[in-house]
């Protein structure tokens, strides 16, 4: 019996099951009928899942200078909500902690 077969049906399950959840809200055809604001708001569901997994290490990562992250994040926020883009946020906290950092 191949010992490996145990171990890569979760893993397709779970990558199956991701890739729905991730997929479907651009879809999904009813979406159009509510309201705007909740309609906005589904849409945006799976970049604010996102939120509470990556806040916690922003914090835990630098603990002698935790705001660096905090700066960054910050910063990075405010030049995505103005600009409406991901490249220059990114590379904009990148830049504010590292130099926090220093």
């Amino acid at each position: 019996m191949n010992t490996q077969l145990p171990f890569i049906i979760p893993i397709l399950v779970s990558a199956l099951a991701t890739f729905l959840v991730r997929i479907l809200p651009y879809y999904v055809t009813f979406l159009d009928r509510l309201p705007p604001f909740l309609s906005r708001s589904l849409r945006l569901l799976p970049i604010a899942a996102l939120g509470p997994l990556i806040f916690p290490g922003v914090i835990v990562d630098f603990p002698n200078r935790w705001y660096a992250g905090l700066v960054a994040v910050m910063v990075s926020s405010l030049i995505a909500y103005r600009r409406n883009g991901m490249i220059i946020p990114i590379l904009s906290s990148i830049l504010v902690t590292y130099l926090l950092l220093l």
